[in-house]
């Protein structure tokens, strides 16, 4: 795995994708808040009966997204917080699984627009093992 993507790639590609990902939740917070556009069948697999459901899930999927980018900013040393440097390792590992079994959730989802979701996920899940698998050095 390490030598299928470096380090420096994973983390790049990583705070691309989950800066995307945060985007994404906020132009959907931004849709419902001031548009009044909730796209309830479109997302969470179109179980959401209302937009105020919906807000409350986006809004969770917002910190959640943010608190992963987070993680990788550490990992990588972008953003300095030696003591939760080893930690982030072990987040990652959690996150890997996460993402691993939120593809598979979205590969059976509902409608084609989380199916397509997938992609991401997958390549989340990957990018979260490569990191994770990065030992912690000793400076």
């Amino acid at each position: 795995m390490k030598t299928l993507i470096s380090f420096n790639a994973a983390t790049q590609l990583s705070i691309l994708l989950f800066a995307l990902v945060i985007l994404f939740h906020a132009a959907i917070l931004v849709g419902i808040i001031f548009f009044d556009y909730a796209p309830i069948d479109f997302l969470w697999g179109g179980r959401m009966k209302t937009p105020e459901e919906l807000l409350v899930f986006e809004i969770l999927s917002l910190i959640v997204s943010s608190f992963c980018l987070v993680v990788v900013l550490i990992k990588s040393d972008r953003l300095r917080v030696p003591s939760l440097k080893r930690m982030s390792g072990f987040i990652l590992w959690v996150l890997f699984i996460l993402f691993l079994l939120n593809t598979v959730g979205n590969i059976f989802a509902k409608t084609s627009f989380e199916k397509l979701f997938s992609i991401v996920t997958i390549a989340l899940a990957i990018l979260c093992l490569r990191l994770a698998m990065e030992k912690e050095s000793s400076t």
